[in-house]
């Protein structure tokens, strides 16, 4: 038995859709449950280089990928108090722009559009419902990104 993500009642492992609430489940991988729905990574954490922050966020999403992770919210930060916005910031979202051109990472949605008035942000929602706690902490939030690993 698992857990299902979206109304948390007690579902059989290799259910591909909630009885109780028809949500889509995520299907086993290798024969065994998916992992968790959503992982926070902080690539900012511990003030790193560029090229640090940037090797720890293909690490993560690696890991997360192999763990069977959904969706991984991903903070990059900010950046500095002048209002232009972080080295690492620039370059996290430059390279998942770039990792889902190149079709390594599923869809990517930025902060900034993480609005359930977005319509790209509904999509995001409906095919992930585990975010919902993070609608309102997250909403226009320009320091972070959605990614689907």
């Amino acid at each position: 038995m698992r857990t299902c993500d979206t109304c948390g009642e007690q579902i059989p492992a290799q259910a591909l859709l909630c009885p109780y609430c028809d949500t889509p489940q995520p299907a086993a991988i290798g024969g065994r449950p998916a992992g968790p729905a959503v992982r926070t990574i902080d690539v900012e954490a511990g003030l790193p280089t560029v090229a640090d922050a940037l090797r720890r966020l293909q690490a993560q999403l690696d890991r997360a990928r192999a763990d069977g992770v959904r969706v991984v919210r991903v903070i990059h930060g900010w950046g500095s108090m002048s209002g232009g916005g972080g080295k690492i910031r620039a370059a996290a979202r430059h390279w998942l722009r770039g990792e889902h051109a190149e079709g390594r990472v599923g869809a990517v949605l930025f902060g900034d559009n993480f609005a359930s008035t977005c319509p790209p942000a509904r999509d995001f929602l409906r095919r992930h419902p585990a975010l919902r706690p993070y609608e309102r902490s997250d909403r226009n939030n320009s320091g972070i990104a959605f990614v689907e690993p």
